[in-house]
């Protein structure tokens, strides 16, 4: 069989590829979709280290998937040290997963970043302007912002002073994983990805 039909549409291996990608890209815009808070998977010294993020940003030609960071942050120093990345996007109601691995690039002081900053909300940018960085230790339970920000939202002039803090990572997917879940049966496909965009696919046993 060379196709899997799902709700009575048959896809194959390049409409899968085609069809993560498109989910994806929904999930980085719309913000209730399931596939909005992936799990990203990455190496530090005590392993495997994971985390639910925010997608914020998808670039389908170019195989790109965007998540925004502290750098003060532990995981901005990891990826420093290795740049190896894994994403883990599940929808409940599609029962569908995806995984996908690349390589991470920090982005701060460029472009990149700076287009990032001016696109985020003001109550997305209220959590950098902390005087301490994320992890650090606190006597109570607290957001480790001013009580002034934790009551309300900074002006758009306020809110400036993090951008010092702010940074996105985007990774450079290279293979994907495609996984059905069915009580007929699963269905499961992979894709590896070429330095030109193209990729290899093949079905796998579940």
């Amino acid at each position: 069989m060379n196709s899997v039909k799902i709700d009575g549409i048959a896809y194959d291996l390049p409409a899968i590829e085609k069809d993560c990608w498109v989910r994806i890209l929904n999930g980085s815009l719309q913000y209730k979709n399931p596939l909005h808070n992936p799990v990203v998977a990455n190496v530090n010294e005590h392993g495997v280290n994971l985390r639910t993020v925010v997608l914020r940003k998808v670039d389908i030609e170019k195989r790109q998937v965007c998540f925004h960071t502290d750098i003060r942050s532990g995981k901005w120093e990891e990826l420093k040290n290795n740049n190896k990345v894994s994403w883990l996007f599940y929808h409940p109601s599609s029962m569908l997963q995806i995984r996908m691995s690349g390589t991470a690039t920090l982005h701060q002081d460029d472009l990149f970043a700076d287009e990032a900053w001016a696109n985020t909300r003001i109550s997305g940018r209220k959590i950098y302007l902390g005087d301490e960085g994320p992890s650090s230790l606190s006597a109570f339970p607290a957001s480790g912002l001013s009580p002034k920000f934790d009551r309300e939202d900074p002006t758009p002039e306020e809110s400036e002073a993090g951008r010092k803090n702010f940074a996105i990572i985007s990774t450079q997917i290279h293979w994907m994983e495609w996984l059905w879940l069915n009580s007929g049966g699963h269905r499961r496909a992979t894709f590896q990805y070429t330095a030109d965009g193209k990729f290899s696919a093949n079905w796998l046993l579940p």
